[in-house]
């Protein structure tokens, strides 16, 4: 799970280091303001093992079963997914490289998998 993320924190690094990236990075913590905060977490694996219970427990869909219905609407590669509280309500935030070099936010309600809303964010 940690070289994951290393890997995942590398590719973003390199991503924001791209002309534009700055604005990019920007627009991503301004989206996730205006959605919701992160779900809170007390120790590294708090938020995973709180999206897991609540997978169980059929609270929230699995993230891989959203990215399906997120990547036939909005194609592109993956850069990052965020499990977020929005005043009580769970929302995946999603954050795409499309096919034409911009980034795409999407975010989904994680109880039904539904597709809440879809910005651009700029190259």
């Amino acid at each position: 799970m940690m070289r994951t993320q290393t890997y995942i924190a590398l590719a973003l690094a390199a991503f924001l280091a791209l002309p534009g990236g700055e604005a990019t990075a920007a627009s991503w913590r301004h989206e996730r303001s205006m959605i919701g905060r992160p779900i809170e977490r007390t120790d590294m694996r708090s938020d995973q093992n709180d999206a897991r219970e609540g997978v169980r427990t059929g609270r929230i869909q699995p993230l891989g079963k959203v990215l399906r219905r997120v990547h036939e609407r909005y194609p592109g590669q993956l850069l990052d997914a965020q499990l977020v509280d929005a005043g009580g309500r769970p929302v995946y935030l999603i954050k795409l490289m499309t096919p034409d070099g911009n980034v795409g936010i999407v975010s989904a309600d994680a109880a039904t998998g539904d597709i809440i809303d879809y910005r651009q964010g700029g190259r």
